[in-house]
């Protein structure tokens, strides 16, 4: 007899994998939620905060790549460290131009090139730090292995 058809190949994966790529992706999502809301939320705060605004595009942007990239790692763990962090990298830096963008059209809030430069630093960032600390974990791991 043969084996019966459980269905598509991730059925045989663990549950902990699923839950995981769930978080990872779900962590995501929440915060490119969070990153758009606060993009198209009318203008405020004191004025001369200019240099709190950048730093807050650096650290929201360099979170995000750092989310995504966890996702493809969870997703697709045999995806080689570097493209998982240019995949990260070229997705949010794109996400950040649109939300840039679409501000043109928001009531309080402007197009700034400051804002794009801040988002690409805090991307080009984490996703070198991501690079580094995972390859060096990766070569940890084979010469323990070994």
């Amino acid at each position: 007899m043969s084996d019966l058809d459980d269905g598509p190949e991730q059925a045989d994966e663990p549950t902990s994998n699923r839950y995981r790529r769930a978080w990872w992706w779900g962590a995501t999502a929440l915060w490119i939620s969070v990153i758009f809301l606060a993009s198209i939320w009318p203008a405020h705060g004191p004025p001369g905060a200019q240099g709190v605004d950048k730093v807050l595009h650096f650290v929201a942007y360099a979170v995000l790549t750092a989310l995504l990239f966890g996702c493809w790692r969870a997703t697709r763990p045999r995806l080689r460290l570097i493209a998982s962090a240019c995949y990260a990298a070229a997705v949010v830096m794109i996400y950040g131009l649109f939300l840039e963008l679409y501000q043109i059209g928001v009531p309080g809030r402007d197009f700034q090139w400051y804002d794009i430069l801040a988002n690409c630093a805090g991307v080009v960032i984490a996703a070198l730090i991501l690079l580094y600390f995972y390859s060096n974990r990766t070569v940890a791991e084979a010469s323990i292995t070994d």
